[in-house]
């Protein structure tokens, strides 16, 4: 028996991925939810969440993806705030600022921190797990960063990383990064693949676990269309989402799982 994570980051982007989400998770589809609480829809979505949370317990993971760039997000902490009003930073102004060690570190702890309060204060909860929006925690300057707000927020149980690189080099500096916090990561695997066809991606499934390591996470981007999605996301990208929400919610991948003898967790 493998286990996999297999686990969407993007909760409270748009009404049609939230809901897709939840009714994954309620019927074992899906076993890590990850809430962006920097978006504009969060304090409307996380009552839902919640409650999905409380009916399937401790089946599936449900943590907090922190977003300190990228579209559809706005700054938490009142610093970022003041500063950068209601705009996040390009992921490639960040990775450049990273490189030459001038991120302002001071400020992003602060944004860190602020989220991870407001996942854990509106959901009740704290987050099982750990991701970091656009493959950031890859940057050791941001990891860091990311490592101290966690360890300031004084959890009883550490949460998971989510790493952002593959098994190798990158991935091992992370962990050896984490392991003073006393914070485990979870292995990045190959993601679902992103195509349109159900039928092709039914058969790519197939054979899409085998070689994966134990406890490895698969990220997936499954949603259903709706008039938010349809004016932020190119079509393509919904298509894409309507495909994966589709087959995971289908018999067939159950039956796929069950073959292959996969276990989510």
């Amino acid at each position: 028996m493998k286990r996999i994570t297999l686990g969407a980051l993007d909760y409270g982007l748009a009404f049609g991925v939230d809901r897709a989400l939840r009714q994954l998770a309620e019927h074992g589809r899906l076993s890590a939810v990850g809430a962006i609480v920097a978006t504009e829809l969060w304090p409307r979505e996380f009552r839902p969440l919640q409650e999905t949370a409380e009916m399937v317990g401790k089946s599936v993971h449900f943590g907090v993806t922190l977003a300190f760039s990228g579209d559809r997000v706005s700054p938490v902490s009142t610093r970022m705030q003041e500063i950068y009003g209601e705009r996040m930073f390009r992921r490639e102004k960040l990775q450049r600022r990273a490189l030459l060690r001038l991120l302002p570190d001071e400020l992003l702890l602060d944004e860190a921190k602020a989220q991870l309060a407001r996942y854990s204060v509106l959901m009740k909860r704290q987050p099982d797990f750990v991701a970091v929006r656009e493959g950031l925690l890859e940057r050791t300057a941001l990891a860091r960063l990311v490592f101290k707000a966690i360890e300031h927020a004084d959890f009883d149980v550490p949460p998971l990383l989510i790493s952002p690189v593959s098994p190798g080099f990158k991935a091992s500096r992370l962990a050896r990064l984490a392991r003073p916090f006393g914070l485990q990561i979870l292995q990045k695997a190959a993601p679902l693949p992103e195509i349109a066809n159900r039928e092709e991606l039914h058969r790519l499934l197939h054979n899409h676990f085998d070689g994966m390591t134990d406890r490895s996470f698969v990220a997936a981007i499954p949603g259903r269309p709706d008039d938010r999605l349809r004016r932020d996301e190119p079509r393509r990208k919904i298509a894409i989402r309507e495909c994966q929400y589709e087959v995971l919610a289908s018999d067939r991948f159950f039956r796929t799982l069950d073959k292959k003898d996969v276990f989510l967790s």
